[in-house]
């Protein structure tokens, strides 16, 4: 008898799995191409309320483009219209609604909650999406120009994606953030452009003028994280060796003959760990009688502009540097937020000289965000708390005192045309 229980209870579980997906992902993704049923536009109603009410509340002053009425008048639109969408249309919807906001730090963006990535990496170049980093299957296409996805160009697929980028300020960051989110599935699904979220038909033009046809995988945020990509890579300065005072978020790299530090800071650490950071930075550029300093924020998306003045004092203590003409600055459009900031800063308090490209945020304008949670969809909506004058005049980005573009045949043979035109100028001025 026991055994018979046995056996009907093994039937039974069978049974009720066969009917569960077997993949949370395929499931997931089918929740957010339906169509939205009566609680979700229940709960969206009041999220987007929620949203409207705390910006109001908490942006230092979020009607400084855009007038109240507006803001209100398509706040009522897209409630009235939340029946016809589902999560990633609706997603599309308030992320081209906060873009109009007008600041970067003000953002309804797809980082906000769930979302899945598609392996590869691209970088604007004059006017061309070259593929700088893929799975290592399709390695043979880097270098190759994006020319369209699920069969749509670029040409036309550009005016679609451009109004609802977050993080803007100018058009270097509107570069920057357009290679980001064009890899978005629920992006490309939102917008109609793929019509699935597990995968997407990428088409690449290669150097001798073929199409080649690639479909990806898309995967979770925590994946694409995580995952190795095959890339194009600059090559680590000649005559220079990583040293050990090197850390997760800055590496520090020493001429062979010290005379030169270059410093890769690429992410903000803690207050403490800068200070100890600064600490082992002087004792070494005295140590070494180090004359010339090269600070690269080109990689430096943002954090606190605290920590960053922090390693400027550290600097200014040392008086065997080239104060004259020894500090220079690498800036891009990736360059962001804080560490925007810290280059207009290093301008004036290191006396240093900026080169590259222009930063992707502007010197005058909103920042120092902050973030709250909607309370159905759990979304995390950003939103700028601060105004800064990091210069007397507006300009669209920190402009570099010797502007130099990242050059595309340099950069596919490994090589660092921005970088070495300083260590070309050091090398003269010795």
């Amino acid at each position: 008898m026991k055994s018979l229980h046995l056996t009907l209870l093994i039937f039974l579980y069978s049974a009720i799995a066969s009917l569960v997906p077997t993949s949370s992902f395929a499931n997931s993704h089918s929740l957010k191409t339906n169509a939205l049923n009566a609680q979700q536009i229940k709960h969206w109603r009041e999220d987007i309320d929620v949203m409207q009410r705390e910006l109001e509340k908490r942006h230092i002053h979020l009607y400084h483009q855009i007038s109240a009425d507006f803001f209100s008048k398509e706040v009522a639109r897209i409630k009235q219209q939340l029946p016809s969408h589902t999560e990633t249309s609706l997603r599309i919807e308030l992320m081209r609604l906060i873009k109009q906001v007008g600041d970067g730090h003000t953002q309804f963006a797809y980082w906000g909650g769930e979302h899945y990535c598609y392996p590869l990496d691209l970088r604007m170049f004059g006017n061309e999406l070259r593929l700088i980093g893929i799975t290592q299957q399709h390695q043979h296409l880097l270098g190759a120009i994006l020319v369209a996805i699920e069969d749509v160009p670029i040409a036309q697929l550009l005016p679609l994606i451009t109004p609802i980028l977050q993080g803007v300020e100018n058009a270097q960051s509107e570069q920057q953030r357009l290679i980001e989110t064009i890899r978005v599935a629920e992006v490309l699904q939102g917008l109609n452009i793929s019509k699935s979220l597990e995968q997407t038909k990428f088409t690449f033009k290669l150097p001798d003028g073929k199409l080649q046809n690639v479909t990806l995988k898309s995967l979770s945020s925590a994946q694409f994280a995580k995952h190795n990509l095959s890339s194009l890579k600059l090559a680590q300065p000649a005559n220079f060796t990583k040293h050990k005072i090197s850390n997760e978020d800055i590496a520090l790299l020493l001429s062979n003959n010290g005379q030169t530090v270059y410093l890769d800071f690429h992410h903000y650490p803690s207050f403490f760990e800068m200070n100890s950071f600064a600490e082992d930075l002087t004792a070494l550029l005295r140590d070494k009688k180090t004359r010339n300093v090269i600070i690269d924020l080109r990689n430096n998306g943002g954090g606190d502009f605290f920590v960053g003045l922090h390693l400027a004092w550290a600097l200014i203590m040392v008086d065997n540097l080239n104060w004259r003409d020894g500090i220079y600055v690498l800036t891009g459009r990736k360059t962001f937020s804080a560490a925007m900031s810290n280059a207009a800063q290093y301008r004036q308090l290191l006396n240093a000289t900026l080169v590259g490209e222009p930063t992707g945020a502007n010197p005058v304008g909103y920042q120092d965000a902050d973030t709250f949670l909607l309370p159905h969809s759990g979304w995390k909506v950003m939103h700028s708390k601060r105004l800064y004058r990091f210069q007397d005049k507006p300009s669209a980005g920190v402009q570099p005192d010797v502007l130099i573009p990242l050059e595309w045949n340099s950069y596919k043979a490994g090589e660092d045309n921005q970088l070495n035109w300083i260590l070309n100028t050091i090398k003269h001025v010795q």
